[in-house]
């Protein structure tokens, strides 16, 4: 007999008679009552696969006789779909990927279930849209229980921008980039070097070293020793930063005596400018002509809504991802993008002729201008640098493998290589489909300091007393208070003694009066040099610095966000435990406790050799 399915999205506990039920956050299971995020990551391949393959489609759907990627087409044979939230898959700007994919699972699950009723019990307005749709086309008996949505928000600016049109906030976004930007106008642009030593870069003006910056050194956390390496091997670098203020450099102003300094001495340091270097009233003016191009286009692809409907799928996900296309295509991310493509010509066509690039890669907007450019105006080789860790779920490494090879018009612009910093990476790349011939391997610049560390951190220094746990903060408030609170509820239940020490991340300060039954302890040391005091480390599934801890060998244990997918870099790893409930971070706790012998992990995860034998290979300009 055919039961009912409810999809309870309530922080409530299930009801008793809605027959089967799937959560939709959380991971606890018992009795009929399921988890549909245990659900994805059970069927976490095919689900992937399938969010892939829609947006593939969706770039290459037809609407009024031409493919959509023509019809962003904005010259040179370049789309700019593939600079697009959709074609980004960022998941931080766009979190209804992760939406998406639990609705393709849900399917699945109703599909297989065939119930006799479906029931949403949810305020989310769009998710009801969806599921409505689906079980109408299905057939299927709908109901949605429909909860009080959350109290209403007080009024800001911010949230009278996003009330605004979309075309209103592009205007806005462009004033206020070319309003914070100018002042970058001021660095110099033309003191690039020429011949076949020199070597182009683009990076983030961050994760430097202030003291060192401050004297004229450049020395980025990105790059590691490859600038030293570069000084040994007489290269020398191009430079074109990408300026973001944060708390070291806060200002244009401070940027600007910065780059100064390195460029007194950039025989040795490297050229350094600012791609708003390359700002100008022309510039703008160009890219509001480009916009207002865009407008146009807009209106032959208002029958875009229908293309939202994955092939072979029921789900109609045009109420999830209006707001997103619309930004990309007359918004402030199209606007963005727009600049991103003009800055990126204005420099690559006033630099001398590059025969190697390399750029930092998190496969994101810009980088398509940067490839764009560089192919445009005739430079060498273009290497992309993955930094850090590729997640299961971060589809911005992922793509339909038809994307990757497709050779029609308008195909999506690639770098000629990919740099990838460890055997973790190789492993994601190649489960993914990719060809051996799509990338190269290079030594983490990023995480360097790890060899070091893997070496000289055997034992705890002190082996008496209780154990201690060190706690890695996240860059989010709700996942760290989250993981303080769960720590809190899981302390009665520990019998062996416990300290707790937090390493808070800089963006995300706690209070330890706020723990009151934790007696945290506050650290901002380096991780580096305190890992060796600690027996246990405890974080967040989004915490990177979880890697570096398990990687010399201090046992992790993560905790499970209950909204959303694990994005752990230390997903999959069978002996670090996730845990969501205070029993199993209590069983965690105690199992780890049980054996403090501290064993670094020999696998590759990096690639960490100090001297470098990859990159010294990556950086010989006559390669191909």
């Amino acid at each position: 007999m055919k039961q009912d399915l409810t999809l309870w999205d309530s922080s409530d506990e299930p009801a008793e008679n809605k027959g089967l039920i799937y959560t939709w956050n959380g991971h606890t299971e018992k009795g009929s009552t399921r988890s549909l995020l245990q659900y994805v990551e059970s069927h976490d391949a095919q689900l992937r696969r399938k969010y892939l393959a829609f947006i593939h489609d969706l770039g290459e759907a037809q609407v009024r006789g031409k493919r959509v990627v023509e019809h962003l087409e904005i010259g040179d044979g370049f789309s700019l779909w593939w600079m697009s939230l959709q074609a980004e898959k960022n998941i931080w700007k766009t979190p209804n990927i992760d939406t998406i994919i639990r609705l393709f699972a849900l399917e699945e699950i109703v599909l297989h279930q065939q119930p006799k009723k479906f029931i949403l019990v949810s305020a989310n307005q769009s998710l009801h849209e969806v599921l409505s749709s689906l079980s109408h086309d299905l057939g299927i008996e709908y109901e949605w229980e429909r909860l009080p949505g959350s109290s209403s928000q007080k009024w800001s600016l911010k949230r009278i921008y996003y009330a605004l049109p979309h075309p209103a906030q592009a205007l806005i976004g462009l004033a206020r980039h070319v309003w914070h930007r100018w002042p970058l106008k001021k660095a110099e642009k033309l003191a690039w070097f020429e011949g076949s030593s020199s070597l182009f870069f683009c990076s983030y003006f961050v994760q430097m070293d202030s003291k060192l910056a401050g004297d004229g050194h450049y020395f980025s956390r990105y790059w590691g020793d490859l600038c030293g390496l570069m000084k040994r091997l007489e290269y020398s670098g191009n430079w074109l930063q990408h300026y973001l203020p944060y708390d070291a450099v806060p200002n244009p102003k401070v940027a600007l005596g910065w780059v100064g300094r390195f460029n007194k001495r950039r025989v040795d340091q490297g050229f350094h400018t600012f791609l708003d270097s390359f700002l100008s009233w022309r510039t703008v003016l160009r890219v509001l002509r480009h916009w207002v191009s865009l407008l146009r286009i807009s209106l032959s692809l208002s029958d875009i809504k229908h293309s939202f409907c994955p092939n072979g799928s029921k789900l109609y996900l045009w109420p999830l991802m209006e707001e997103d296309w619309r930004s990309s295509v007359i918004g402030s991310v199209a606007i963005e993008n727009l600049l991103w493509i003009e800055l990126f010509d204005n420099a690559l066509r006033n630099i001398p002729h590059q025969r190697k690039g390399f750029y930092l890669c998190e496969n994101i907007a810009w980088e398509r201008a940067l490839i764009r450019a560089w192919r445009k105006h005739g430079h060498g080789q273009l290497v992309a640098v993955v930094h850090g860790s590729i997640r299961f779920w971060d589809m911005r490494y992922f793509n339909d493998l038809r994307t990757i090879r497709s050779l029609s018009p308008f195909s999506i612009p690639q770098p000629d290589l990919t740099v990838l910093n460890g055997r973790a990476a190789v492993e994601a790349y190649s489960k993914a489909g990719y060809s051996k011939d799509f990338f190269v391997e290079g030594e983490a610049l990023r995480n360097s300091y790890l060899h070091d560390l893997r070496n000289n951190l055997s034992s705890r220094k002190d082996n008496e007393g209780p154990i201690k746990v060190l706690i890695l903060g996240d860059a989010i408030l709700l996942g760290t208070t989250k993981m303080l609170k769960l720590l809190e509820e899981t302390v009665p239940q520990i019998s062996d003694q416990i300290t707790f020490t937090m390493k808070p991340h800089p963006a995300c300060l706690v209070k330890s009066s706020d723990f009151p039954s934790l007696s945290l302890k506050i650290t901002m040391e380096p991780l580096e040099k305190i890992m060796g005091d600690y027996d246990i480390a405890y974080s967040t599934d989004l915490t990177s610095a979880a890697v570096d801890a398990y990687l010399v060998g201090l046992p992790v244990v993560a905790v499970l966000g209950e909204t959303k997918l694990n994005f752990s870099p230390l997903r999959g790893r069978p002996d670090v435990p996730f845990v969501s409930t205070p029993k199993e971070l209590s069983e965690a706790l105690q199992v780890l406790s049980e054996n403090l012998t501290r064993k670094p992990v020999d696998n590759d995860f990096f690639f960490l050799d100090p001297e470098l034998p990859r990159w010294q290979k990556l950086l010989q300009v006559n390669s191909s």
